[in-house]
């Protein structure tokens, strides 16, 4: 934060490799017509980045917010944001169906892989005279792991099977790291990203799976305020159909469990026995989180996906 006679600002620095393409997102944005984010000042000579050894600096003015006490209102007015910021900048670009084979095969021959080392594990673990805690957490959670695996690999082939013919796919300037964290509500109560470091071109599932993931990520609990925030943002931004199946299929897939499982039989020992514990068990109550909000019968998101 820089204090001077014309106000204040923030002074920030990214690495030159990305510098560059932050700026002319920035620019892309504010063309296409979306605004609410903190504009970057140009220097006195026109520049908007100054490289300096790896780095480029910028300027943008320091923006304080309200007091945030509504949690709940400012995550509605980010998804509302998000959603418009996917809307104005969203164009359909070509798509090489082999790419897209590809990467379904490669996404597919991966998982069955982690399956199949999964399924090594648990056979180590059944043969223990006496389980470990660890062991006998993942003996007790085998069966949703292997579960979301299924439902993981059900809608990734739902989704090959709805756009194997299609030629184009739908991008938009993402976030990229979409957290209240980068949002802000002015004193009026309209909402502005203050981050775009990461923005860039992909589908809008690349915001929503971490977002919720994260948001997940949580003790066990009926994820109801999450179904609402994205029954919201679908009001404003509807997702395809092929694009609700991959966000399913990213959603559920557990490749966080797996590491931490995986480690843990490699003798990958980077915890204690009590932290892999502990680490499996809030990654097994995620799971069922991302379980319940994504087939909760009654939930209004389960409808047509």
């Amino acid at each position: 934060k820089i204090y001077t006679d014309k106000g204040n600002f923030a002074l920030k620095r990214i690495p030159a490799t990305r510098g560059m393409y932050f700026l002319h997102s920035m620019q892309r944005l504010y063309q296409s017509g979306y605004h609410h984010f903190v504009p970057v000042y140009p220097a006195q000579d026109g520049r908007y980045g100054i490289l300096e050894g790896h780095h480029i600096y910028y300027l943008m003015p320091w923006v304080e917010g309200s007091n945030d006490r509504d949690t709940i209102l400012k995550e509605k007015q980010m998804l509302r944001e998000t959603a418009r910021l996917h809307l104005l900048s969203s164009k359909e670009v070509e798509v090489d169906p082999e790419e897209r084979l590809k990467h379904y095969e490669q996404m597919k021959q991966m998982w069955e892989r982690q399956e199949e080392h999964l399924e090594q594990y648990i056979t180590l673990a059944e043969k223990e005279t006496y389980m470990s805690p660890f062991s006998l957490q993942y003996a007790l959670y085998y069966h949703d792991i292997t579960m979301a695996y299924v439902y993981a690999k059900e809608k990734l082939k739902e989704w090959m099977e709805e756009t194997k013919e299609h030629k184009k796919v739908r991008t938009v300037q993402v976030h990229g790291n979409l957290a209240l964290d980068h949002f802000i509500l002015d004193r009026q109560g309209m909402g502005y990203f203050i981050s775009l470091e990461q923005s860039r071109p992909a589908t809008p599932i690349h915001d929503l799976v971490p977002y919720f993931a994260h948001s997940l990520a949580t003790f066990p609990k009926k994820a109801d305020a999450e179904i609402e925030q994205f029954t919201y943002y679908m009001g404003h931004f509807p997702l395809k159909k092929e694009e609700k199946l991959l966000l399913h299929s990213y959603l559920a897939y557990p490749g966080a469990m797996y590491e931490t499982v995986s480690a843990y039989f490699t003798r990958s020992r980077r915890y204690s026995e009590r932290q892999f514990t502990k680490k499996l068990q809030r990654q097994h109550w995620q799971l069922k989180n991302i379980e319940y909000f994504l087939i909760q019968p009654n939930s209004k998101n389960n409808e047509g996906l």
